[in-house]
């Protein structure tokens, strides 16, 4: 699961690492980084709603190990692609395909680990995304880009990785058999209408709604925003990117872990109010190169990890375990939609109306609005929760 979230992660943000090489090559403007990004992630989210509910029937395997190798066909495509239409097809069947791992892998963590540890599994998972997904991607990928490897041969790369990793998955996870439980829950009815009635559900979905819509648009454009407002090179940019990567993969491993003994809803609060002031530095202070790395890795951090606990955890806890599939799909897949297709147009848009420095500052209103939202979230962590009825007999 940490190769395959990993893996995955470089696809979803290989459009932001790649386009200042390709677009080059295509005579493209800044907007059609976020029309692209928005492409693969509009087709994530189509995958997560589509995978979650038959990875639940047929078995997680069954559907992670076809989903990376038709991603990793379709990026082996992408090295060859020679027209801007093939380049936005080839994109949109890539996030298809990998997105596949996200309902899938979750519902599988959730039925192979003990509920005290929920927290400790999807961090490790997810925290891969970031840490081989952002920074592995931005320190290897931004280099490679600029040798004779070229765009080309870094999507070829990432082709091979994705489809081993889907061959792993496929010779080794088909070998771990489904708790009883499982199998017996998955002949249940399913339906995204039934988790509307939980509404710890909605309300952790709006916030991850708006975690993720910060999350990606940062994502897709702090290196084109280090280029264009710090005028460095897509290295130099490249290099303090990859703080945001490693600043993600350890929040992403740390928060959930944290949450199962402080809580969800305490982690969160915490985190997002610290993301937000170590974002606010990033933008609005004039800060030398090693200052931009440890402000940027600050706020990845932080909101990172609140991301993982609102994209995952909190519903996974919050419904039946017969909806934990179906809660896990449709979670991620409302975050992915705003956070990777609504947030990266408008962004787009917006940089090329106003300038990429001022769209950045407007991304701080983002983490006050997960704040306020957070005010209102009922704890669900089983130790606190224990803790509490605990004190409540005594």
């Amino acid at each position: 699961m940490v190769l395959a979230w990993g893996f995955a992660g470089l696809a979803h943000n290989c459009v932001a690492f790649l386009f200042p090489y390709f677009s080059q090559e295509f005579h493209l403007s800044t907007a059609h980084n976020g029309y692209l990004t928005a492409t693969l992630a509009f087709f994530w989210t189509l995958s997560i709603l589509f995978c979650g509910p038959r990875a639940a029937k047929w078995g997680q395997v069954q559907v992670m190990a076809p989903g990376l190798l038709i991603g990793a066909i379709a990026l082996a495509g992408l090295s060859l692609s020679k027209s801007l239409v093939l380049l936005y097809l080839l994109t949109a069947v890539a996030g298809f395909g990998c997105g596949s791992i996200v309902s899938s892998s979750l519902s599988f963590l959730a039925e192979q680990s003990n509920p005290k540890n929920r927290g400790l599994f999807y961090g490790t998972a997810q925290s891969s995304f970031t840490l081989i997904g952002s920074a592995g991607g931005s320190l290897v990928f931004t280099r490679l880009g600029a040798t004779t490897l070229s765009w080309r041969g870094c999507y070829l790369l990432m082709a091979v990785l994705i489809g081993l990793t889907g061959a792993l998955i496929f010779i080794f996870g088909r070998k771990i058999p489904r708790p009883a439980q499982a199998t017996r829950e998955a002949e249940k009815s399913q339906h995204f209408s039934q988790i509307f009635s939980y509404k710890n559900v909605i309300l952790s979905t709006l916030l991850a709604c708006f975690t993720m819509m910060w999350y990606f648009t940062v994502a897709a454009f702090t290196i084109l925003y280090l280029m264009d407002a710090k005028a460095l090179t897509a290295v130099a940019a490249g290099a303090i990117f990859a703080g945001f990567g490693i600043g993600g993969f350890l929040g992403e491993f740390s928060a959930p872990l944290v949450s199962d003994t402080l809580g969800r809803k305490r982690t969160a609060l915490l985190a997002v109010l610290a993301g937000a002031l170590c974002f606010s530095a990033f933008v609005l202070l004039e800060l030398p190169a090693t200052m931009m790395t440890l402000t940027i890795a600050g706020a990845s951090f932080f909101m990172s990890g609140a991301m993982a606990i609102f994209n995952s955890v909190i519903p996974s806890e919050s419904v039946p375990p017969h909806l934990v599939a179906t809660a896990t799909s449709f979670t991620p897949a409302a975050g992915e939609l705003m956070g990777g297709v609504v947030a990266p147009v408008i962004a787009g848009l917006l940089s090329n109306a106003l300038g990429t420095a001022q769209m950045m500052n407007l991304l701080i209103t983002l983490p006050i609005l997960v704040l306020v939202g957070l005010l209102f979230l009922q704890e669900t962590a089983p130790s606190v929760l224990a803790r509490r009825n605990v004190v409540t007999e005594n």
